[in-house]
């Protein structure tokens, strides 16, 4: 009996400190643990994207997206749209840079040259879309400041998953100025670190729209990827529909498809 006490107590001595250091996280903890654990070194994607209008009219684009990180912790994306014919081409590229705003073009194929995306401009929304370029943009944790609201379980699809709730709003007047939201809510699932939803507010604080992610795929080790993802515009009452067809990570991706060589020599819609 006494070795068996012996041993519960070595086992809470040991347990007590894990619980603490859990309990103690913080919002900007949990949001550096969900950018490290996935992480990829590069990944492409084809997606299928359908716009749905307040009248249910529907529009489908092909989608090609590509991301890589050229430096540490600095990444470049690349958007393509594939079709229908009227857009096809079209493309938006975006350099993160550190200490400073992030670089986005927008291509337009009727033009034949890259525009670049002024900084009033993000609130814009991106070729008819539910995404501002703002979204379209990695987060930049340094820009906001992170709260852990609650803890509380968020049902998908007859799917329950417990999750962190945590507010995300700008952390220095320059974003608060440049930004089109007050603030976002977001449902962290707990034990993976992947959003599950996020709640966008408008900069009157009222609920703009709410995004969806749904059958969560386990693409590689820590790397979770939503297969399915939902983009609800309460105001505009508008949605926009992705759903992945293929996804690769970690694969030969030269740093020549992030330039605007590529893109105009009609490379990127090969």
């Amino acid at each position: 009996m006494r070795k068996y006490w012996i041993v519960c107590v070595v086992l809470l001595w040991l347990i007590i400190p894990l619980m603490a250091q859990a309990a103690e996280m913080t919002g900007r903890d949990v949001m550096e643990k969900q950018k490290e654990l996935h992480k990829v070194q590069s990944e492409i994607g084809d997606e299928i994207m359908m716009l749905v209008d307040k009248d249910g009219n529907k529009e489908r684009r092909n989608v090609k997206r590509y991301a890589k990180e050229v430096g540490d912790d600095l990444y470049r994306y690349l958007v393509v749209f594939l079709s229908p014919a009227d857009i096809k081409g079209t493309a938006l590229l975006t350099w993160e840079q550190k200490e400073r705003e992030n670089d986005q073009w927008l291509y337009l194929p009727a033009q034949k040259k890259m525009q670049r995306i002024a900084k009033g401009s993000k609130k814009n929304y991106f070729m008819g879309t539910d995404f501002t370029y703002e979204d379209m943009e990695p987060e930049d944790l340094d820009n906001f400041n992170y709260k852990i609201l609650r803890t509380e379980n968020l049902e998908l699809k007859k799917n329950v998953s417990q999750c962190y709730v945590i507010e995300a709003v700008p952390a220095n007047k320059e974003k608060k100025r440049e930004s089109g939201y007050s603030k976002r809510i977001m449902w962290i699932e707990k034990e993976d670190l992947y959003t599950l939803k996020v709640e966008f507010y408008d900069r009157r604080g009222r609920l703009q729209k709410a995004q969806t992610n749904y059958k969560m795929e386990n693409v590689s080790g820590t790397v979770w990827r939503a297969k399915q993802t939902f983009m609800n515009h309460l105001q505009r009452k508008h949605k926009t529909v992705t759903g992945i067809t293929d996804r690769k990570i970690n694969v030969d991706l030269k740093d020549s498809v992030f330039t605007e060589r590529y893109i105009l020599s009609g490379k990127h819609t090969q």
